[in-house]
């Protein structure tokens, strides 16, 4: 069987010899197959004349509806989401082209590129280097944690004071594991049962993967195992204004980036 590659190149003509006009080629490339191959010519005889049905062709591949592959990049600097400076990383060509090599993110993994990579973090070994990111998700982490508002129950009818554990229980109704080495409290201590402190804010620090910190807002909400002594359902009891339990804390309260139900409804209001 004989398969043949075309490349079919397409651009506008120009009409009128005074105007001006922009050619751009598109290419195309496809892989054909006769589907009546001709055959052999004899040897000391002149070739026949192909047929009709030499020239009628079936499509093999079409490289327009074929799937990049990823491209392989080498990290300049730290890029949100991606990894770290100096990481090899696999992409997907669009991105890899427009948001990284265009930028000045990445180069390509090119075997001298890797070679060079690896001279280089040789030579900074004995460099003294401050790291920035625990990883690539490292800073979405933390953003996403400074949004949030834990909702910390506690016993309206049994003494109590806030400990860790309650935050990490607080954290785990909300789908996230966070061991207790990783939250640090205030010095003061938050006890009741106080109806006073409900809803009141009160901030914990939450350090990720031993290196980034951020603040997180904790909310007190008052439980009952006894159904007449719960306190009465309150609609959007989560929105602000946010009043803390100290006021030193109200200002970082204030600061910390609002909820993604909070921002929703802004908007549409």
């Amino acid at each position: 069987m004989l398969r043949l590659g075309f490349q079919l190149l397409g651009g506008a003509k120009t009409l009128q010899p005074s105007l001006s006009i922009r050619v751009e080629q598109i290419r195309t490339t496809y892989v054909l197959e006769r589907r009546y191959p001709p055959h052999l010519d004899k040897k000391n005889r002149p070739p026949k004349n192909l047929k009709t049905k030499n020239f009628i062709y079936d499509e093999i591949e079409n490289t327009n509806l074929k799937k990049e592959p990823d491209l392989k990049l080498i990290l300049t600097s730290f890029v949100e989401g991606v990894g770290l400076k100096n990481e090899v990383v696999t992409v997907r060509p669009n991105f890899g082209r427009f948001k990284l090599l265009a930028t000045g993110l990445a180069v390509y993994a090119s075997p001298e590129n890797l070679e060079k990579l690896k001279r280089d973090l040789e030579n900074s070994k004995n460099d003294v280097q401050t790291t920035l990111h625990s990883s690539r998700y490292a800073e979405l982490t933390r953003r996403d944690l400074a949004m949030r508002i834990l909702v910390v129950l506690v016993n309206q009818e049994n003494p109590w004071t806030i400990e860790k554990w309650h935050i990490r229980a607080a954290f785990r109704r909300s789908g996230i594991w966070v061991p207790d080495h990783a939250i640090k409290m205030g010095d003061r201590p938050i006890s009741g049962p106080n109806l006073e402190l409900e809803k009141k804010h009160f901030l914990v620090t939450v350090t990720i993967n031993n290196l980034e910190t951020t603040p997180v807002r904790c909310m007190i909400r008052n439980w009952s195992t006894l159904p007449e002594l719960r306190l009465p359902r309150v609609d959007n009891y989560m929105e602000p204004p946010f009043e803390p339990v100290f006021e030193d804390e109200r200002q970082v309260i204030s600061t910390l980036p609002l909820p993604v139900f909070c921002l929703k409804k802004s908007v549409a209001s």
